[in-house]
């Protein structure tokens, strides 16, 4: 319950900070005599296609900054961390130890444009060398690509991340929290995307995480958009995805998901778009009673872009689910529960040449981190980053997930809930064309309703950790590849 109150009462003084800051970048820009970016007008080509304006039926978010390099190029990175860490084993229970963790990675990113096509891709490696008598050498795995074709009326896209963990969290997986994963390209501060309609209701969800447990995920997305008007288009996308934990297996549930989504989005002008999702969602649990899940959401949104860099949507719908204890619901003593409730979105989006702020709520259903067969979840996650000079980048970075567990009881937790939060905060100076420098804070507490117990973390309800990172990185000049 105290955490429960400190990170609501976090997340309102936060709220209040972001917002004094957005009138103060607001007040600053009409100050130096900066025009907002008008809202987009129709055109000859369909503007509900346009990046700006995407159909919120589809899985693509709205770039309200603009700035996106057009060209090709290839470029490179790599980075050194060293992280104090007062619970490096990400363990349950009090104790608390500062130990020390090394981590260095490298990456490579590609970005290659043809008249109708786009192609990105990048890769991470690297790995964490862990104090002694904490862990031995942990590897890090990352692997993602989306490749883009066009035609006059619409587009077709596929998208697939892969990724090998040492642990998963809510905030990044395991390696700086939100910094040092943008090596590649520049290494800037980032915001997440995503969401429903984006890409979490693929799968890959990971917010509750005990141990040191290496872990593979791959979600594969592929979604078509066309333009049935310069106003309406129709959207539909699938996805499939799968979460394996190497270890801890006779505790943990692996997943595999596959998710089909359709919609219609209309425009009812320059500012306002409403539109109408139906999906549907499978989870299954490989072990051999672990079960399924089947939801059918339905959802009805409107979005409104308020200015051309501020943007809110609204999203809300009934969801029926039905829980199988077998994976053949037609086997002698499987049973079934059905349940109908709710799944729903909020976001707001604003963006100023020197700032951005990111603000979601969402209530959807996911894998269940590994200790649920299958959850309904909410979460809530508020970052701002802003440029403080041509060399200064900050970052403030806020979530809670609240999950409740979906699936029958059938391994080593009995509990039904589990609630984490983090709070993190980032500082980046750039040192020259190539290097840069950053320091990052992160506090992350996860709070179980029953104590909890495997090979790796031990037994416990409460994880309390807190990691102060420094490093350093490098990164080449893009190499222009037309």
């Amino acid at each position: 319950m105290r955490f429960s109150y400190s990170i609501r009462l976090l997340a309102v003084i936060l709220g209040a900070g972001l917002t004094l800051a957005a009138q103060n970048d607001s007040q600053n820009d009409q100050d130096q005599g900066t025009a907002p970016t008008p809202a987009p007008a129709f055109g000859q080509n369909a503007p509900i296609l346009s990046p700006e304006n995407p159909p919120i039926s589809g899985i693509d978010e709205p770039r309200l900054d603009l700035r996106r390099a057009l060209r090709s190029y290839v470029s490179a990175g790599f980075g050194v961390s060293e992280t104090g860490d007062t619970n490096p084993n990400n363990t349950l229970g009090n104790a608390t130890v500062l130990r020390s963790v090394t981590r260095v990675a490298g990456a490579a990113d590609l970005q290659r444009f043809w008249s109708k096509s786009d192609l990105f891709a990048e890769y991470l490696g690297g790995g964490g060398f862990y104090e002694r008598g904490i862990s031995d050498t942990r590897q890090l795995h990352a692997v993602g690509l989306m490749g883009v074709t066009r035609w006059r009326t619409g587009q077709a896209a596929i998208r697939d991340s892969f990724s090998y963990l040492p642990e998963g969290s809510f905030e990044a997986g395991g390696f700086g929290g939100g910094v040092g994963l943008d090596l590649a390209k520049s290494g800037g501060l980032g915001i997440p995307g995503g969401g429903i309609p984006g890409l979490r209701l693929f799968g890959g969800n990971q917010f509750s995480s005990f141990g040191l447990i290496p872990r593979v995920s791959n979600r594969m997305v592929g979604d078509i958009v066309q333009s049935l008007s310069p106003r309406s288009a129709v959207t539909l996308a699938g996805g499939y995805s799968f979460s394996h934990f190497l270890e801890d297996q006779d505790i943990l549930f692996n997943s595999q998901q596959l998710t089909i989504e359709g919609g219609y989005s209309y425009m009812l002008n320059r500012r306002d778009q409403v539109a109408a999702v139906v999906a549907f969602q499978e989870f299954r649990f490989p072990q051999s009673s672990d079960g399924k899940i089947d939801a059918y959401a339905m959802n009805a949104r409107w979005a409104r872009t308020l200015t051309g860099r501020m943007r809110i949507m609204v999203s809300a719908g009934p969801q029926y689910t039905s829980i199988y204890q077998q994976a053949i619901p037609f086997l002698v003593g499987s049973s079934q529960d059905r349940h109908l409730g709710l799944s729903a979105r909020a976001s707001l989006t604003y963006a100023l040449p020197r700032s951005r702020l990111s603000a979601n709520y969402e209530k959807f259903t996911t894998e269940g981190s590994g200790i649920f067969a299958g959850a309904s979840t909410q979460l809530a996650r508020a970052t701002w980053a802003r440029s403080l000079t041509r060399s200064w980048e900050m970052l403030l970075d806020t979530g809670y997930a609240h999950e409740e567990r979906l699936g029958f009881a059938s391994k080593g937790f009995g509990g039904k809930t589990s609630n984490t939060g983090f709070v993190g905060a980032a500082l980046r100076r750039h040192l020259g064309r190539s290097w840069g420098a950053f320091a990052e804070y992160r506090f992350n507490e996860t709070g179980l309703d029953a104590p909890f117990c495997n090979n790796v973390s031990g037994c416990g309800r409460i994880s309390t950790r807190n990691r102060l990172t420094i490093g350093v990185d490098w990164h080449t000049r893009p190499y222009r590849i037309e």
